[in-house]
This record gives structure tokens, sequence and C-alpha cells, in this order.
């Protein structure tokens, strides 16, 4: 009976030791804490954001990517910067075609970082002549390339003077500007041809003009374009659209957007459907290249035509062979896919997600440094003219501004062939002529620069500007 009692004894000790060794382990051996003697601060080993110890290396010594990172290439432009600008030099002499000139005058004005002004006064015996260019760095930030629309319509006229004054009523800066494309001077002032204004295609399709084009990066191209669009029914039945905002001929697919005006001003001959993009409004997305469309509306054949383009909407018209796709297979609630796109005819990757601005011209007349003779010896071309023109260099880094006056004793005007060795002489390997004439006007801020034909600025269909960020 004792040494049944004794078991006991020691089976109950040996249980209560157990409990109690269990019940009262040191949390700080299983999980140190701050506290415990064992415990070692992390950030004493290695101190990370959030530690009361840690100095942000961005305070002590700025890199670039610090959020308080200051270039000093943005501040003091110096040799071996990204955005330091040589200064621009002239020669003494120059050969048009095949006449020797004297450079008897040149002026060169860097009046803001980046941007110089360059004129040169040229003389032989009976054809002097001027020139005015502003040549611009494109890695000095805080600009933009654009395109501008007069009025900020396809049918509208204005004069570069009025687009500036416009422009900075809606706090835009006005850096430079120049004239652009080609249009019916008998017409209310529709461009020729492609008419891209931040991405949003205000005329295109012709494709028979070249165009100078720039990226969001202020980045140039000279090309002619492709144009590839389409519309998708919801059968995924596809149809080409022609063109945008063009007068809509036989078995043509017209899109038409809210450039063109209030209406699309077409006749009872065709049919015409509203869509609206499912998100945000047509000219202001990002890209027009598989955009899904609701439509909203439909007027059928023999209708009334001529329908009223809303803001942010747009209208396919088409007439026979478009007629038959827009009955057959678009309906009013169908979810459609239109895709409005374009391209460098010499890279087709360079599309519309690239060239956010363009304006055309009549004639690449530079191309890698090898001045072209014109297609034709249509006066247009071969008759000495005012003239504008837009080039740039072979690394693509400087973009040049260039009128050449004409139409007075003082300057008589340039040929196409000629304007391409003038553009040669300021530094461009690549250069397109643009409207010249009584349009020919290059302005810094809201000075004209050269003498004007016409005596007074001309109101035309658009140009370029280089605008302040």
């Amino acid at each position: 009976m004792k040494r049944f009692l004794s078991l006991c004894y020691l089976l109950t000790g040996l249980t209560l030791y157990a409990a109690c060794t269990s019940g009262n382990a040191d949390p700080c051996e299983t999980n140190p804490q701050p506290g415990c003697p064992n415990y070692v601060d992390p950030c004493i080993a290695d101190p990370q954001p959030g530690c009361p110890n840690y100095t942000d290396p961005c305070e002590i010594d700025p890199q670039p990517g610090c959020p308080n990172y200051t270039d000093p290439c943005e501040i003091d432009p110096q040799p071996g910067c990204y955005n330091y600008d040589v200064a621009p030099t002239l020669a003494t002499t120059i050969t048009l075609g095949a006449t020797p000139y004297t450079v008897d005058e040149t002026e060169m004005d860097e009046f803001e970082n980046g941007f110089w002004y360059l004129k040169a006064r040229l003389t032989n015996a009976t054809n002097p002549l001027v020139i005015h260019a502003v040549r611009y760095n494109i890695h000095t930030t805080g600009y933009r390339i654009e395109a501008w629309s007069g009025r900020d319509s396809l049918s509208g006229k204005e004069t570069p003077l009025t687009m500036v004054n416009r422009y900075e009523a809606a706090n835009r800066q006005v850096k430079v500007t120049i004239n652009g494309g080609f249009y019916g001077m008998e017409t209310t002032g529709v461009p020729t041809d492609a008419e891209i204004v931040k991405g949003m295609m205000n005329c295109l399709g012709n494709n028979e003009s070249p165009i100078v084009g720039f990226d969001e990066n202020n980045y140039p191209y000279i090309d002619y374009l492709t144009f590839n669009s389409k519309v998708k029914s919801k059968n995924a039945v596809e149809f080409n659209i022609t063109n945008v905002n063009s007068t809509r001929w036989e078995d043509w697919l017209v899109l038409y957007n809210s450039a063109k005006g209030k209406r699309t001003g077409t006749n009872e001959w065709g049919t015409e459907i509203l869509c609206a993009p499912k998100t945000g409004q047509w000219e202001t997305l990002n890209t027009h290249i598989g955009v899904r469309c609701n439509v909203e509306q439909k007027e059928l054949m023999n209708g009334n035509g001529n329908m009223t383009i809303p803001k942010g909407k747009i209208i396919l018209s088409g007439n026979s062979k478009a007629n038959t796709y827009l009955t057959n297979y678009l309906q009013v609630g169908d979810e459609v896919e239109v895709t409005v796109d374009y391209a460098l005819a010499s890279s087709p990757a360079v599309n519309s997600t690239v060239i956010r601005n363009a304006v055309s011209g009549s004639n690449i007349i530079l191309k890698n440094n090898e001045a072209l003779e014109p297609p034709t010896t249509e006066g247009l071309y071969t008759s000495k003219h005012p003239r504008t023109a837009i080039g740039f260099s072979a690394a693509k880094d400087f973009v040049y501004f260039v009128v050449v006056e004409g139409r007075h004793t003082g300057s008589v005007g340039v040929t196409t062939k000629e304007l391409a060795q003038v553009m040669l002489y300021l530094g461009a390997t690549d250069a397109i002529n643009l409207d010249g004439g009584g349009s020919s006007c290059l302005m810094i801020g809201k000075t004209t620069k050269n003498v004007l034909s016409d005596g007074s600025q001309r109101a035309v269909c658009n140009g370029l500007a280089i605008i302040k960020n």
C-alpha cells in the first residue's frame, strides 16, 4: 500500500512540474520583443525607412531618381549635358542652284535656352534674299511641338497672331509659330491633305502629299502616310473607312468627327450612323485604334443626310456599297469596333500611337542631305516665291522652322530646289516644303520676323507651334 501511495505521489509531482514548467515558459525565449534582454533591434542591424535611426540617402546626396533631385543640366546646361545647345554657325557663302551668293549679314540670337533665331541676308548681282529661321533643340524640356488648326475647325482660317492670342487666352504660352499646309483659298480653308492635332485626325485619307509630324517627345518625321482604318460590326463583318471629314463619294465610307463642324454636309443619298465611344470622348482618346462604340442613331438612304455631329461622338456615312454595309450590318443598339489609324509609308511601326501632330506639304525637298528635284516643273515648285519649310538635323535633335522672304526688292524668293539648299546651309539634312507665298509667316512670341509679301498676315488653315508645357 505504501509503495502504491509513493508511486501516486511521484506521478502527481511529475504532472505538476510539467504543468508548471510549460505554463511559466519565458516568452522572451520563444519570441524576443522590445524589453527582452535578448531582443536585438533590427533597426540597429539594418536601418530601413520607418526606423528612428534611418537616414534617407536622398537627403544626404540627392541623385537621379530622388524626389528632391534637381538636374544641374536643367538649371545651367553645359557641354556634356543632354540639352546643351551648341551655337550654330553660318558660312559666308552659299550656292543656290548654280548661283553663288555672298552672305553679307547674319544675326544669331539665343533668345531662350534651346532656341536660336537665325537671320541671313544674301546678295548677288540680281537676286537678293533674306532667310529667317528658328532652330529648336528637342532635348530642351518644357515645350511641345503641336499642330494647330484655324479656329480649331477643319473649315476655319486664322492668322498666326490670332492663334497665339487665342492660345494665350487659354493659358497656353506659344514660343514659336509658323504657317502650315496648303488649302483651297476659294473655300473656307479646308486643308488639301492631312491635318492631325494632338492625336485627333481632322483631315486624313488622301495621302497624296507628304507630312511633317512629331511624336510626344518632339521627335520629327517627314514621310508619306498610309491610311489603315475600318469598322467591324458585332458579327465581325468589316468595311474599310475611306477618309476622315472629306466629301463622301460613291462607295466611300467616311468618318466625321467634331473637327468637321456642326454637321456632316452630306446629301440624302446615303446612310449615316451616330456612334459614341463606350468610354471617353472621341476628341480626347489616347488612341483611335479598336475603339468600342455604341450605335445610337441611324438615318437610312433617302433620308435627310447632313447629320448633326455631337461633340465626343462620330458619324459613319456611307454611299453605294458603304451604304449597303451600314444598312445591313450596323443597327441601333449594336456595339461596333472602329479603327482609325495611319502609319509612315517607309516605317509601318510608326503609326498613330507615335505621331500625334502633323501637317502636310507639297513635296519633300531634302532627304538624307540630298536636295531633291521637284515632282514637276510647275511654277509651284520652279518659280521664285516666299517659302516656308520645316526640317531637322541628322540626329533629329534640332528642328528648323524656316521662312525665306520673297516678292519684294530686298528678297526675290526661291524655288523648292533652292529652298532645299537653304535648309542644308542652316544645318538640316531633311526638309519639307509647306505653303508659301502670302501665307509664309514665322513668329517668335507675338513678333513677326519676316517681311510679309501681302503686307499683313494671311489667315491660313493650320500651322505648327512650339508651346510651353
